[in-house]
């Protein structure tokens, strides 16, 4: 799953959840369960501004410290280990996450971003509506 959409995730379910420890927890589990999709990844150079783009956004709009933000740090925090790989840090069997431990932990590849692109919208609008006012 692109990175960007693993935010969108997160901050939708910091949303529903509205405590921050327990959505960074479902944001981590929300990693893996969206890595067992069927998905298309981007390249590095593509990924990392649509990842700062959304990451920015729910930031901005709900705060670095909301149940949002923290959402999407936890869904995004199990690719650290990918980048460390990419870029040699560590070798690539050296990774711990369940879905990064080699073939067949990891959705089938399609062709089509429009699923996940689909999943991101939803997600975003989830985490970024507007509060109910509480006029009287």
């Amino acid at each position: 799953m692109m990175a960007w959409v693993h935010a969108a995730v997160g901050a939708a379910l910091g949303r529903i959840i509205g405590h921050e420890s327990k959505a960074f927890g479902a944001g981590v589990a929300s990693h893996a369960i969206c890595d067992l999709i069927p998905h298309r990844d981007l390249k590095p150079q593509q990924e990392a501004p649509l990842l700062a783009l959304a990451m920015g956004l729910i930031i901005w709009r709900k705060g670095l410290t909301s149940p949002e933000a923290i959402g999407a740090m936890g869904a995004v925090s199990p690719d650290t280990e990918n980048i460390a790989a990419r870029v040699g840090l560590i070798p690539t069997s050296a990774m711990v996450f369940p879905t990064h431990q080699g073939p067949g932990t990891h959705g089938r590849e399609v062709k089509s971003i429009v699923p996940q692109v689909a999943l991101a919208a939803v997600c975003l609008a989830v985490a970024l509506w507007p509060e109910k006012s509480s006029a009287k």
